[in-house]
């Protein structure tokens, strides 16, 4: 018996994530290439479903995937559809990651802050990226497997953050809820709360759910995450013409790196709470 225990222990067996897959893609767009990571309903038939789209993949995807099963299978959300946009290889190339992300997740082009100027080159791809979501990804997803793009939830943390800011003030209508968890605003001179005296938000139902750690104020480079983010829900209250259901969180003793999956969870319960 001891043996076989460890034969089994030792086998090394990958752990596969239910009904799951991945998707190829080569934007037109832009001409990058794309991993798609697909978490499908349980019972996945007809649709149409509910779709939450994530950046950050690697970590995102499988917290978003088991948390959303979790309240699916316990009746506290609807059936939905999880795609998490990817990259090839960045798992085992971090520089390679990070580059990726500085590209397509920045709205204007800086050289400062991020992970310094050897990347901050490459900013400024938000608009090309934003333009590959709403042209190419979302059609797809809708016609392959019966996405609902009339209702699309948007969830980015830091940089993704800072870009789904972009998406919600620029590109109004894409997506119709977002969880922004630590958002870069201080990004560019904070561009994004310089813009948002001139936006004009959605005029559609929309559910935002912004969380920050407590500790971000200080910890992060003297950026005033905490401050920033309250100051981009307030400039969103003034703005709101009533359709707009906007909960801030600021997550006690909590960090930049450890705040994403308690946001998750509560912020998923807040977005599709009845």
């Amino acid at each position: 018996m001891m043996i076989g225990y460890f034969w089994l222990f030792l086998s090394g067996d990958p752990v596969c994530l239910p009904h799951t897959e991945t998707l190829h893609l080569t934007s037109s767009t832009n001409g990058q290439e794309y991993v798609i990571y697909l978490s499908l309903p349980r019972d996945f038939s007809g649709g149409p479903y509910p779709l939450i789209v994530t950046l950050d993949a690697d970590y995102a995807f499988p917290m978003t995937h088991a948390a959303v099963e979790h309240f699916v299978d316990r009746g506290n959300l609807p059936a939905m559809i999880v795609a998490s946009i990817g990259y090839p290889g960045q798992s085992q190339v971090q520089r390679v990651y990070r580059t990726h992300r500085t590209r397509d997740y920045t709205p204007t082009h800086s050289m400062e802050g991020g992970y310094g100027p050897a990347l901050q080159q490459y900013s400024g791809g938000g608009p090309k990226f934003a333009a590959f979501i709403r042209n190419e990804l979302l059609p797809l997803l809708a016609k392959k497997y019966h996405a609902n793009l009339q209702d699309t939830t948007f969830i980015g943390h830091s940089y993704g953050g800072l870009f789904g800011t972009y998406l919600m003030l620029k590109h109004p209508g894409i997506f119709h809820k977002y969880l922004l968890v630590s958002p870069s605003l201080w990004y560019d001179d904070r561009m994004t709360l310089q813009t948002m005296a001139d936006a004009e938000l959605q005029q559609t139902p929309t559910r935002v759910f912004l969380a920050v750690g407590s500790h971000e104020e200080q910890s992060n480079r003297g950026r005033g995450m905490v401050s920033d983010l309250k100051a981009f829900e307030a400039g969103l209250r003034a703005k709101n013409k009533g359709n707009f259901a906007i909960s801030l969180v600021v997550f006690d003793d909590e960090t930049h790196n450890s705040v994403f999956p308690g946001a998750l969870s509560k912020g998923l319960r807040f977005l599709f709470q009845p």
